[in-house]
């Protein structure tokens, strides 16, 4: 990481579960429920809410301090563009409804408004100014939505647009700095528009269902005459700084030939120069992080989100959800059962199916003929998922009690598989293979 350009580091605690927990609780109000703006007084100051929920997030909201006649705008604006795309994946986000709600913000204390600040970057002071900012702001997320639609009914496809947009953004905001991609950008960020509404398929039959990735990279290998003579023409454009498709070309090739440390070599070489002339901090991460990755491999450092508090807070259909995306299917076909949850503190029973290889639970009201029962508190759930006990330990200390076919948990267990986060995205180098190490000592 060079530099996040929003802050050195995340916000942790220190528990008895160690420093660096992530942690978010339930809360205890809920604003703007079905009306765009709310009225608070909170500690002797009144604060306007305004709902922005399914802009930068799902749920969020700007605040408004008639008092000071100041606005906080939380993410919705700052120095820079926005991601409507996280490279890191998320949902899409919505361009035209984060337009149209600073536009809300303008209608509603542009004329009053003196200073602005948000969750990121400086405040903005002065009326004038502040208006300014906030409609190239608005501008900005409503360009990008517009061109993006327009150019795609003209034929652009996905792999283009981000390039198009680009060369379509009028020149005030090219040269207001605060619109540019330092976090987001107008290619990625463009990329997500057309996504969100035409999905990824630009109809070109070709693109309807290529090989799958070591497939493809080793008849693109065969294609283009072999690995050496990829190297010979990649380094030529390499010279000329032609690096977007060298990286393109020598991606099939360390895909095809991974233990080939002249393909490796040149590949982070690449790399890294895209990196360093990178304005959005997301891609020369990127970038960076892949160029490390192809020389020695990947590095540990993977923030802990599993905080008590988040696990409390989930409900039990959300953590069945998640055991349900971590079943083998090609296992569990073969391991079909029904199984009742009983959550004696909560007072809530749920219904659990395993069938046709896929984990299906639903919230019911009373217990259903099944084969099994399983009765648990759901603070011993947590603590499980905390690993700070287990499923046996509690069955025989009488916390936890199952009701028929005891097979069936096993079942289960036996089903699931754990997730690797340490997955390989570029091809690593083998032991004894790393190249230029010496950069990161």
């Amino acid at each position: 990481m060079v530099d996040a350009g929003l802050g050195k580091a995340m916000s942790t605690s220190s528990s008895e579960y160690g420093q660096g927990d992530i942690t978010f609780v339930q809360p205890d109000y809920n604003l703007n429920k079905g009306s765009k703006f709310e009225t608070l007084t909170i500690d002797g100051v009144e604060m306007v809410f305004i709902d922005t929920a399914g802009t930068e997030a799902p749920a969020g909201m700007a605040t408004y301090i008639p008092s000071r006649q100041a606005l906080w705008t939380g993410e919705m604006m700052y120095h820079g563009m926005h991601n409507i795309y996280t490279l890191r994946g998320a949902k899409v986000r919505d361009a035209l409804k984060w337009s149209k709600d600073i536009n809300a913000m303008i209608n509603a204390w542009g004329s009053d408004i003196q200073v602005l600040f948000g969750s990121h970057s400086s405040p903005v002071w002065g009326n004038q100014t502040v208006n300014d900012f906030m409609k190239m702001q608005r501008d900005n997320y409503g360009v990008l939505h517009n061109q993006t639609l327009r150019l795609a009914n003209n034929g652009v496809v996905l792999q283009d647009i981000g390039d198009a947009v680009v060369k379509a953004l009028p020149e005030s905001i090219q040269k207001a700095w605060h619109t540019n991609g330092y976090h987001g950008s107008y290619s990625h960020n463009a990329k997500a528009v057309y996504n969100m509404y035409l999905g990824y398929f630009d109809m070109n039959p070709a693109n309807l269902n290529p090989l799958p990735t070591s497939e493809e990279a080793v008849k693109f290998v065969e294609y283009m005459g072999g690995i050496e003579a990829i190297i010979t023409k990649a380094q030529k454009d390499f010279d000329k700084g032609e690096y977007r498709f060298v990286a393109t070309a020598l991606n099939k090739a360390v895909k095809a030939e991974p233990g080939h440390q002249a393909a490796r070599q040149l590949l982070a070489d690449t790399y890294e120069q895209l990196g360093y002339q990178s304005e959005t901090i997301g891609w020369r991460n990127t970038y960076l992080s892949g160029a490390q990755e192809l020389r020695i491999g990947s590095q540990p450092g993977i923030p802990k989100t599993a905080s008590p508090d988040v696990l409390a807070e989930m409900t039990m259909g959300s953590l069945l959800d998640y055991l349900a995306v971590k079943v083998d299917s090609t296992v569990a076909q073969h391991k079909s059962f029904t199984l009742n949850v009983i959550l004696p503190d909560i007072d809530e029973t749920y219904f659990v199916e395993m069938s046709n290889g896929n984990l299906n639970n639903g919230k019911v009201n009373s217990e259903r003929l099944a084969d099994s029962t399983l009765y648990i508190n759901k603070s011993d759930v947590t603590d499980i998922l905390l690993k700070k006990t287990t499923l046996k330990e509690l069955l025989n200390k009488k916390q936890a009690g199952i009701k028929g076919d005891k097979t069936v948990i096993r079942k289960l267990e036996s089903s699931m598989v754990s997730f690797n986060p340490a997955f390989e995205i570029v091809p690593r180098p083998d032991q004894g293979q790393t190249v230029d190490a010496h950069l990161y000592s």
